[in-house]
């Protein structure tokens, strides 16, 4: 099943930079990606969004060019450079044709090793970062998200947005940028993710010549892997907004880190419980039986600490209630019962059909390849992906399916109108109306 997977490569250089890559042949491209293995996790309390913030600041000017002659070249070259910071990982990247890889590493370097954070900008990236949280938070999907998360970790790190609050958008300054940067970006924490038309060869040739002087700043942070010590209890709690006709529901509790050996069975087991599209349980029970909803979908988000697992939807403000009881009693069945085994079969074929799909371009191998390293996956991951996922058995499921499916943890956020749905989630037990953020 393997075969077609090309032979991935690992090199380092001596101040502790870690080089991964891949030569691929299908298209003359090539994706240079720099990975800071710290991100928002690391963010300051009450400053989220600065590793975000750092990663595009990184783009806006070098100490030898600014950013319109930095934009201008690689605009010219047909390439594109990105930067975001999100949990775990800060992440530049830079993509265009390999017959340029010379110039395009070059300019990934001069990106990372010498920006200049110069100031005039600051304020630009400021308001432009306000008007983009505002159109965000207008949206009662990503309200709820976002709202779900800091009122389930509270003051732990993955409680704060990667973007930023509003708050956090005030408290921000230069200073806090540059202090991340210098702190975090160091080669003894960072990878290069190289994935493209150029023989490893003559990668190796030019990442030494391009960054074997670069000493960075740190000591990074320390790698946050640990389980928060006060959590949001059960419940549920409503966020009162009169003008929405239908409520956004988010259930949630503690999950697993992404190094847990349960991680192949719980995604096999999540797939039929609310990953799935319309073959999922919470498709079927929700909207295919009852009509109360047009879409519904769980998740584990695996990080390198222990991520929530996730329940979102929404429903006419009237059925808040009854969605909130089917999707708790939904996942009692799948945890109380397991999973058959026609559905484990076809959640199978679905991930071992849909893998090479992850490996078609440049930029999603190097996707792939920046997970393998930042948890540590091993070199033959990707080759025996398909493997792991085809041998875990029904008892494995089930078992992971009683132990980590845990309804009586969920805490429950509705974010819509109370007065349409208070007094029936009263009846489900305790229930918090909540404040502003």
């Amino acid at each position: 099943m393997a075969g077609y997977i090309p032979e991935i490569y690992r090199a380092g250089l001596p101040g502790g930079l870690s080089l991964l890559g891949v030569e691929y042949d299908r298209v003359p491209w090539v994706s240079l990606t720099f990975m800071a293995k710290r991100g928002a996790e690391t963010d300051p309390p009450g400053k989220g969004g600065v590793a975000d913030w750092t990663a595009e600041y990184l783009t806006l000017g070098t100490t030898r060019r600014s950013q319109l002659q930095l934009a201008q070249e690689i605009e010219s070259l047909g390439a594109n450079l990105q930067a975001r910071g999100n949990w775990d990982v800060t992440l530049i990247t830079l993509e265009g044709l390999a017959e340029d890889f010379s110039e395009l590493m070059a300019s990934l370097a001069e990106v990372v090793q010498t920006p200049s954070f110069p100031p005039e900008e600051f304020p630009w990236l400021r308001e432009r970062r306000r008007a983009e949280l505002a159109q965000i938070l207008d949206d009662p999907r990503e309200l709820a998200s976002r709202r779900f998360y800091r009122l389930f970790f509270g003051d732990a790190p993955y409680g704060q947005a990667v973007r930023g609050e509003p708050g956090s958008l005030a408290a921000i300054q230069p200073n806090d940028l540059t202090d991340y940067y210098q702190r975090e970006f160091t080669p003894a924490a960072a990878t290069l993710v190289v994935v493209g038309l150029v023989p490893f060869d003559r990668v190796e040739e030019e990442i030494k010549r391009q960054w074997s002087a670069w000493r960075g700043g740190g000591p990074a942070s320390p790698p946050y892997a640990g389980v928060p010590e006060k959590l949001c209890p059960p419940g549920v709690y409503l966020l009162d907004r009169p003008e929405l006709t239908q409520s956004e529901i988010r259930m949630g509790y503690l999950g697993l880190p992404r190094s847990h050996p349960d991680y192949f069975p719980l995604r096999l087991v999540n797939y039929i419980l609310g990953e799935g599209g319309f073959s999922s349980r919470l498709m079927t029970r929700i909207r295919s039986d009852l009509g109360l909803t047009y879409g519904i979908r769980s998740s584990f988000q695996f990080r390198r600490a222990p991520g929530p697992f996730l329940v979102s939807t929404f429903t006419p403000a009237q059925h808040t209630a009854q969605v909130v009881q089917e999707v708790k009693a939904v996942i009692e069945e799948v945890r109380r019962r397991g999973v058959t085994p026609q559905e484990l079969a076809e959640a199978q074929s679905y991930f071992v059909g849909h893998f090479p799909l992850g490996l078609e371009t440049a930029r999603g191998l190097a996707h792939r390849l920046v997970s393998l390293d930042l948890y540590d996956l091993g070199l033959d991951y990707l080759q025996r992906y398909q493997e792991r996922i085809s041998k875990v058995t029904l008892e494995e499921a089930n078992r992971a399916a009683l132990t980590h499916l845990k309804p009586e943890d969920l805490v429950t956020l509705v974010v819509g109108p109370a007065a349409q749905c208070t007094d029936a989630l009263r009846s489900l037990g305790p229930m918090e109306i909540l404040g502003e953020i």
